[in-house]
Formats: structure tokens, sequence, C-alpha cells
């Protein structure tokens, strides 16, 4: 991890200037054998940190991947790590788009909601089957009603802060924003 703290604070300096930043996700030990947690990425983060002033190396959230590897809940990961998160997949296990799988997406966007994010969350999927299209709008419409059942459960002062981009667009990615305030 030291070499990659070092090459990281030799990079991220001369980013601000050119408005990017850059999110470290985290992925299963199925995928990679470097950074498999949050609380990984999060100490290379902070390495980084401590050898710059760069404050642009953020955490990026995967929920397929926090479902794999972690053994903490997603919604405890959220908030644990919510002064760090830049961006935020929301995809399940059978790598497909939420709410086509098992993975409960009400208590995640509520996590998400109560923690102040406002940034993007987008679709990753990894089988095309479905096809691009279909994927695209029943994701949406799961984080649609995933939402709203948060928002039924308790969460008004969340849902009152309106912290949202709203963007129903897809690309051949699969990526959908989904932060819409009308959710």
């Amino acid at each position: 991890m030291g070499y990659a703290a070092e090459v990281f604070a030799g990079a991220l300096p001369r980013l601000p200037e050119r408005g990017v930043s850059i999110c470290m996700e985290p992925l299963t030990t199925n995928e990679t054998d470097f950074i498999r947690t949050c609380a990984e990425a999060v100490e290379l983060i902070e390495r980084v940190e401590s050898a710059t002033d760069a404050r642009n190396f953020l955490l990026h959230q995967d929920v397929k991947a926090m479902v794999g590897q972690e053994t903490d809940p997603v919604p405890e990961l959220v908030h644990r790590h919510a002064d760090r998160l830049g961006h935020f997949h929301v995809n399940d296990t059978n790598l497909l788009g939420p709410g086509m799988g098992e993975t409960d997406f009400v208590p995640i966007l509520g996590a998400l909601e109560e923690i102040g994010y406002n940034g993007w969350v987008s679709v990753e999927v990894f089988d095309y089957a479905p096809g691009a299209e279909h994927i695209s709008r029943t994701s949406f419409e799961n984080l649609q009603q995933a939402l709203a059942a948060s928002r039924e459960n308790g969460r008004p002062e969340a849902a009152a802060r309106g912290h949202s981009k709203s963007d129903t667009s897809s690309s051949s990615t699969g990526a959908v924003g989904c932060n819409s305030p009308s959710a």
C-alpha cells in the first residue's frame, strides 16, 4: 500500500485545478488482491492526505462489493465513511441492477439520505442479458420505489433536505442518475 500512496500523493495535488477527484473503489477478493474493504480504502486515502494537503481522494462504495466482502451491513458502512464518500454504485450480487436480486436497497438509500449524500449514484451491471434499456428503466423504477419506501420508514428529515441530482438518462454502461427529488 505504501507505493500506491506514494503514486497517488504525487498525482492528486495537480488535479483540483482541473476539477478532478479520484475515488478508490474496494472490490471483493474475487476481483482484486489490493483494496478489498472500505477500511483499506480509507487507510490509503488517509496515508495520501497525511503526505499532501490534497482532499480530492475519496471513497467509492459499491453495493455488490460491500455485500460480498464486508462483515458489516452496507448502511452501517455508509454512515461510518460518510465524510469520505465520493461516488456510489448500486448493483446486486447477481450482477444485475438494484431490485433485480436479493439486496434490500431501502435501508441503503435511507442511509445515503441520512448522511446528506448529494453525489452521483450509478447503476453498475455485469450481466446485460435483459437488455440495457430494460436494466436502466427497471433499475431506476426500483430505486425510486426503494427511496419512497425508505422515506415512509421514518426518514422524513432526510427527505426534507432535498439533496439530489436529477438525471434519468442512461448510457451504454448502464449508468443512471437516481437521486431524483421526486423519487
